[in-house]
């Protein structure tokens, strides 16, 4: 397999580092390209990995392409890039909003005669800035015409950069603020712990660490024992201790309620993209 990032802003870098990180494919055989030649080029440096003049110089070197371009760039981007896009070639989105359908016509604009439209293969991807670490949570669907090894091939690669699911089109916009969100959210939640601990006399880098710590160590109970979150909780807290009172001051002002109506917004927006 031979990786061709069109973009390389965050979340396409945390995907690129993972990769390498992951040993799945190898630097030498990844090539990028940005309008931003600093970027690039530092990118470049970092990674030891190769960089392409321009688009088609991209493509011509590349079979699996991973768009990791804004979503509002998609409409600029595609139609320059359908000529030189075979069916051969495994398109990756990542953008929110756009679906299969959006996609292709994005790609088949000028293409009148149905015989000539681009039948590149295609997936739409979500994952998170965690690839950089290999800890990233990441979920595919793929189009009609994927063909099994190139399923195989990105499921591969995307397990290398953590957890990975495939799930059905209809899903992404509730992936996209589930996988692709959250972690903001959840970095708000441990920033507030950070914050009440410093408030209660802890240093700031201790309070961090320990935010940071606690939080990792509940997910990884909820993974290793497979107990729902609630039975989880309610062992840690004794009848009158302090651990209810948080808990119940938490239900009082709404605190679970308030998350699920961020995750409903944001897969609203997703869905208006």
């Amino acid at each position: 397999m031979k990786i061709g990032f069109i973009g390389a802003g965050n979340m396409g870098e945390a995907l690129l580092a993972g990769i390498i990180r992951g040993g799945t494919v190898q630097a030498q055989d990844i090539i990028v390209y940005d309008t931003d030649k600093q970027k690039k080029q530092t990118i470049s440096d970092k990674y030891q990995i190769k960089l392409a003049s321009d688009n088609k110089d991209l493509l011509n070197q590349v079979d699996t392409v991973i768009l990791a371009i804004k979503p509002n760039i998609y409409p600029i981007v595609l139609p320059e890039i359908s000529g030189y896009l075979t069916s051969e070639h495994h398109l990756l989105s990542l953008a929110p909003g756009y679906n299969f359908s959006r996609i292709r016509n994005l790609l088949n604009q000028d293409k009148l005669n149905k015989s000539e439209q681009i039948a590149c293969k295609l997936s739409l991807i979500m994952s998170n800035t965690s690839a950089r670490i290999g800890q990233a949570v990441s979920a595919a669907c793929f189009d009609q015409n994927i063909t099994s090894k190139q399923k195989s091939l990105l499921s591969e690669l995307l397990s290398g950069v953590g957890m990975f699911f495939e799930v059905e089109e209809a899903q992404m916009p509730t992936i996209t603020s589930v996988i692709g969100s959250v972690p903001a959210l959840v970095y708000m939640v441990i920033e507030g712990i950070m914050q009440g601990a410093i408030l209660e006399g802890l240093p700031a880098e201790q309070a961090k660490q320990i935010a940071a710590g606690v939080v990792a160590s509940a997910a990884n109970m909820i993974s290793e024992t497979g107990d729902h979150p609630a039975i989880l909780r309610d062992r840690i807290c004794s009848p009158a201790g302090t651990t209810i009172e948080g808990v119940a001051h938490l239900k009082n002002v709404g605190f679970e309620g308030k998350i699920i109506e961020a995750i409903h917004i944001m897969a609203e927006k997703a869905h208006r993209m």
